[in-house]
C-alpha cells in the first residue's frame, strides 16, 4: 500500500467531516415552545379562581400541602391542583394583541374564568373554531394552548375540596352511629372499646374499623340538593383537635348513601359506604 494512496483516503477522511459539520451548522435550530408564564409550579403559593359556577375560589400552599380558604376551609384536593399548576407552562402556540372591542370574538367580553397564580392574572377565553385551541389573556395579548385545562379552570368549588373523608393524618377517639359506639381507651394508643361488645370482634377488627374511617376517600364531593332528608347522624371526635367533634347526616340521593359533613355543608360520595357505617365484624367464613 503507497504512503500517496493512504494519504488520500485521510484527505477524503478530513473533507468528509468539514462536510458533515457545514451540513450541521445550516440546520434549523429547534427552539423550545414558549410557555406561557415563567412562573414554576413550586413558585405558585396561591389560587384564585372565579367562573360562572358558584363563589370565587380561594387556595393556599401550606407547609407544602394546599388548603381552600373559600368557600369552604377544608383540605384541598390535591392532585386536581397539581395538574392545574400545569397550565403556567402550557406552550403557547400563538400570541398576539387585539383591540378591546374584539374580545368578543375569542370569548372574552366577558371571560369564562379569571384565574389568578400568585398575583398573576390569567382571563380564559373561548376556543379556536379551527384547531379548537383555548384563548388565554394575559395582560393586554391572548395567547393560544392546547384546550386541556377547561374541567379545571370552568369547575364548581367542590370539585377542589380533597375526596378525603377526614383530615390528612388525623387520629380519631370516638366513631358514634345510633346502632354502636368505638371508643379509644386510655389504655393505650391502639386498644379501642365497642359498644354494645361483640366478642366476635377482635382488637384487631376494631383497628381496621377505625382505618377504614381514617382513609376513607369519596368518589366525589357535592353540594347536597334542596329539600335533603336526613336518615341517620354519624359524630366522629379527632384527637388534639379544637373541634369538639365532626357530625355526617347519612342521606339517600337517587341510589347511593352519601354522607353530609355538617360544618361543611358537604356531601361525600363514599364507595361501599354500607360497610363504612355498619359495626365492626369478624368477616364472615366462606362455606
Amino acid at each position: 500500500m503507497s504512503r500517496s494512496w493512504v494519504n488520500g483516503v485521510l484527505l477524503l477522511l478530513v473533507l468528509g467531516l468539514v462536510l458533515l459539520v457545514w451540513l450541521s451548522a445550516r440546520e434549523p435550530q429547534i427552539t423550545a415552545p414558549t410557555p406561557l408564564t415563567q412562573l414554576l409550579p413550586e413558585q405558585i403559593a396561591s389560587i384564585r379562581i372565579s367562573n360562572q359556577q358558584g363563589a370565587e375560589i380561594s387556595i393556599q400552599r401550606e407547609a407544602n400541602r394546599w388548603r381552600m380558604l373559600e368557600p369552604y376551609p377544608v383540605e384541598a384536593n390535591e392532585t386536581l391542583i397539581r395538574r392545574l399548576l400545569e397550565i403556567a407552562a402550557a406552550p403557547v402556540f400563538t400570541q398576539f394583541t387585539t383591540a378591546q372591542n374584539r374580545l368578543a370574538e375569542f370569548g372574552m367580553a366577558p371571560p369564562a374564568a379569571i384565574v389568578h397564580l400568585n398575583q398573576l392574572e390569567l382571563r380564559v377565553g373561548g376556543t379556536d373554531p379551527i384547531n379548537h385551541y383555548r384563548y388565554i389573556g394575559i395582560g393586554d395579548r391572548l395567547y393560544l394552548i392546547k384546550d386541556l385545562f377547561p374541567h379545571l379552570l370552568l369547575a364548581a368549588a367542590e370539585t377542589y375540596v380533597s375526596p378525603k373523608l377526614l383530615p390528612q393524618n388525623a387520629e380519631l377517639d370516638l366513631i358514634q352511629t345510633a346502632e354502636w359506639r368505638l371508643a379509644r381507651m386510655p389504655d393505650g394508643p391502639q386498644v379501642w372499646q365497642l359498644t354494645p361488645a361483640d366478642t366476635a370482634s377482635s382488637m384487631d377488627h376494631l383497628i381496621e374499623k377505625v382505618d377504614e374511617w381514617k382513609y376513607a376517600e369519596a368518589q366525589r364531593v357535592i353540594k347536597p340538593p334542596p329539600g335533603t332528608v336526613i336518615d341517620a347522624r354519624v359524630e366522629v371526635r379527632l384527637r388534639d383537635s379544637d373541634a369538639t367533634a365532626i357530625t355526617f347526616s347519612v342521606f339517600k340521593l337517587q341510589q347511593s348513601t352519601l354522607l353530609l359533613r355538617e360544618d361543611l355543608g358537604l356531601a361525600y360520595d363514599l364507595p361501599r359506604i354500607e360497610a363504612l357505617l355498619a359495626a365492626p365484624a369478624a368477616p364472615k367464613m366462606r362455606p
